[in-house]
């Protein structure tokens, strides 16, 4: 004996929405999407502070090499501009020392007679 199934006619039910699950559905959904928002931002914001963080120690870092490397081009430039380091120079290129009247200053005070140039007693001619 085998039992036949009947085909089940529900063609004319009409499902009716559920308001209150539906309801229930909203407020859940009202209170979980600020929160969600809020933990997001929260996040995002403490990443970023860390990112910064490690960016700030970075140029500390670096600005730390560029003065000690702009110490080090004082030293050498102190040390290659100095008297006896030029003398030194100038007499292994065979320069020798000039005479004190051949000596030609430079002046920035401006000339009276309004031509650019003026003598200076004892200097010879000078631009301002």
């Amino acid at each position: 004996m085998y039992a036949q199934k009947r085909p089940i006619e529900n063609v004319h039910i009409v499902r009716e929405r559920d308001r209150r699950r539906f309801r229930e559905l909203l407020a859940v959904l009202s209170l979980g999407i600020p929160i969600g928002a809020f933990l997001l931002l929260f996040t995002w914001q403490n990443l970023e502070v860390i990112r910064l963080g490690r960016e700030a120690t970075h140029l500390q870092e670096q600005r730390k090499q560029i003065e000690d490397a702009n110490k080090s081009l004082q030293l050498e430039l102190d040390r290659l501009t100095a008297l006896d380091a030029v003398e030194k120079k100038a007499q292994s290129l065979g320069f020798e020392p000039a005479d004190p009247r051949s000596v030609v200053s430079v002046s920035s005070t401006p000339s009276p007679s309004g031509s650019g140039w003026r003598e200076t007693p004892g200097e010879g001619l000078a631009k301002p």
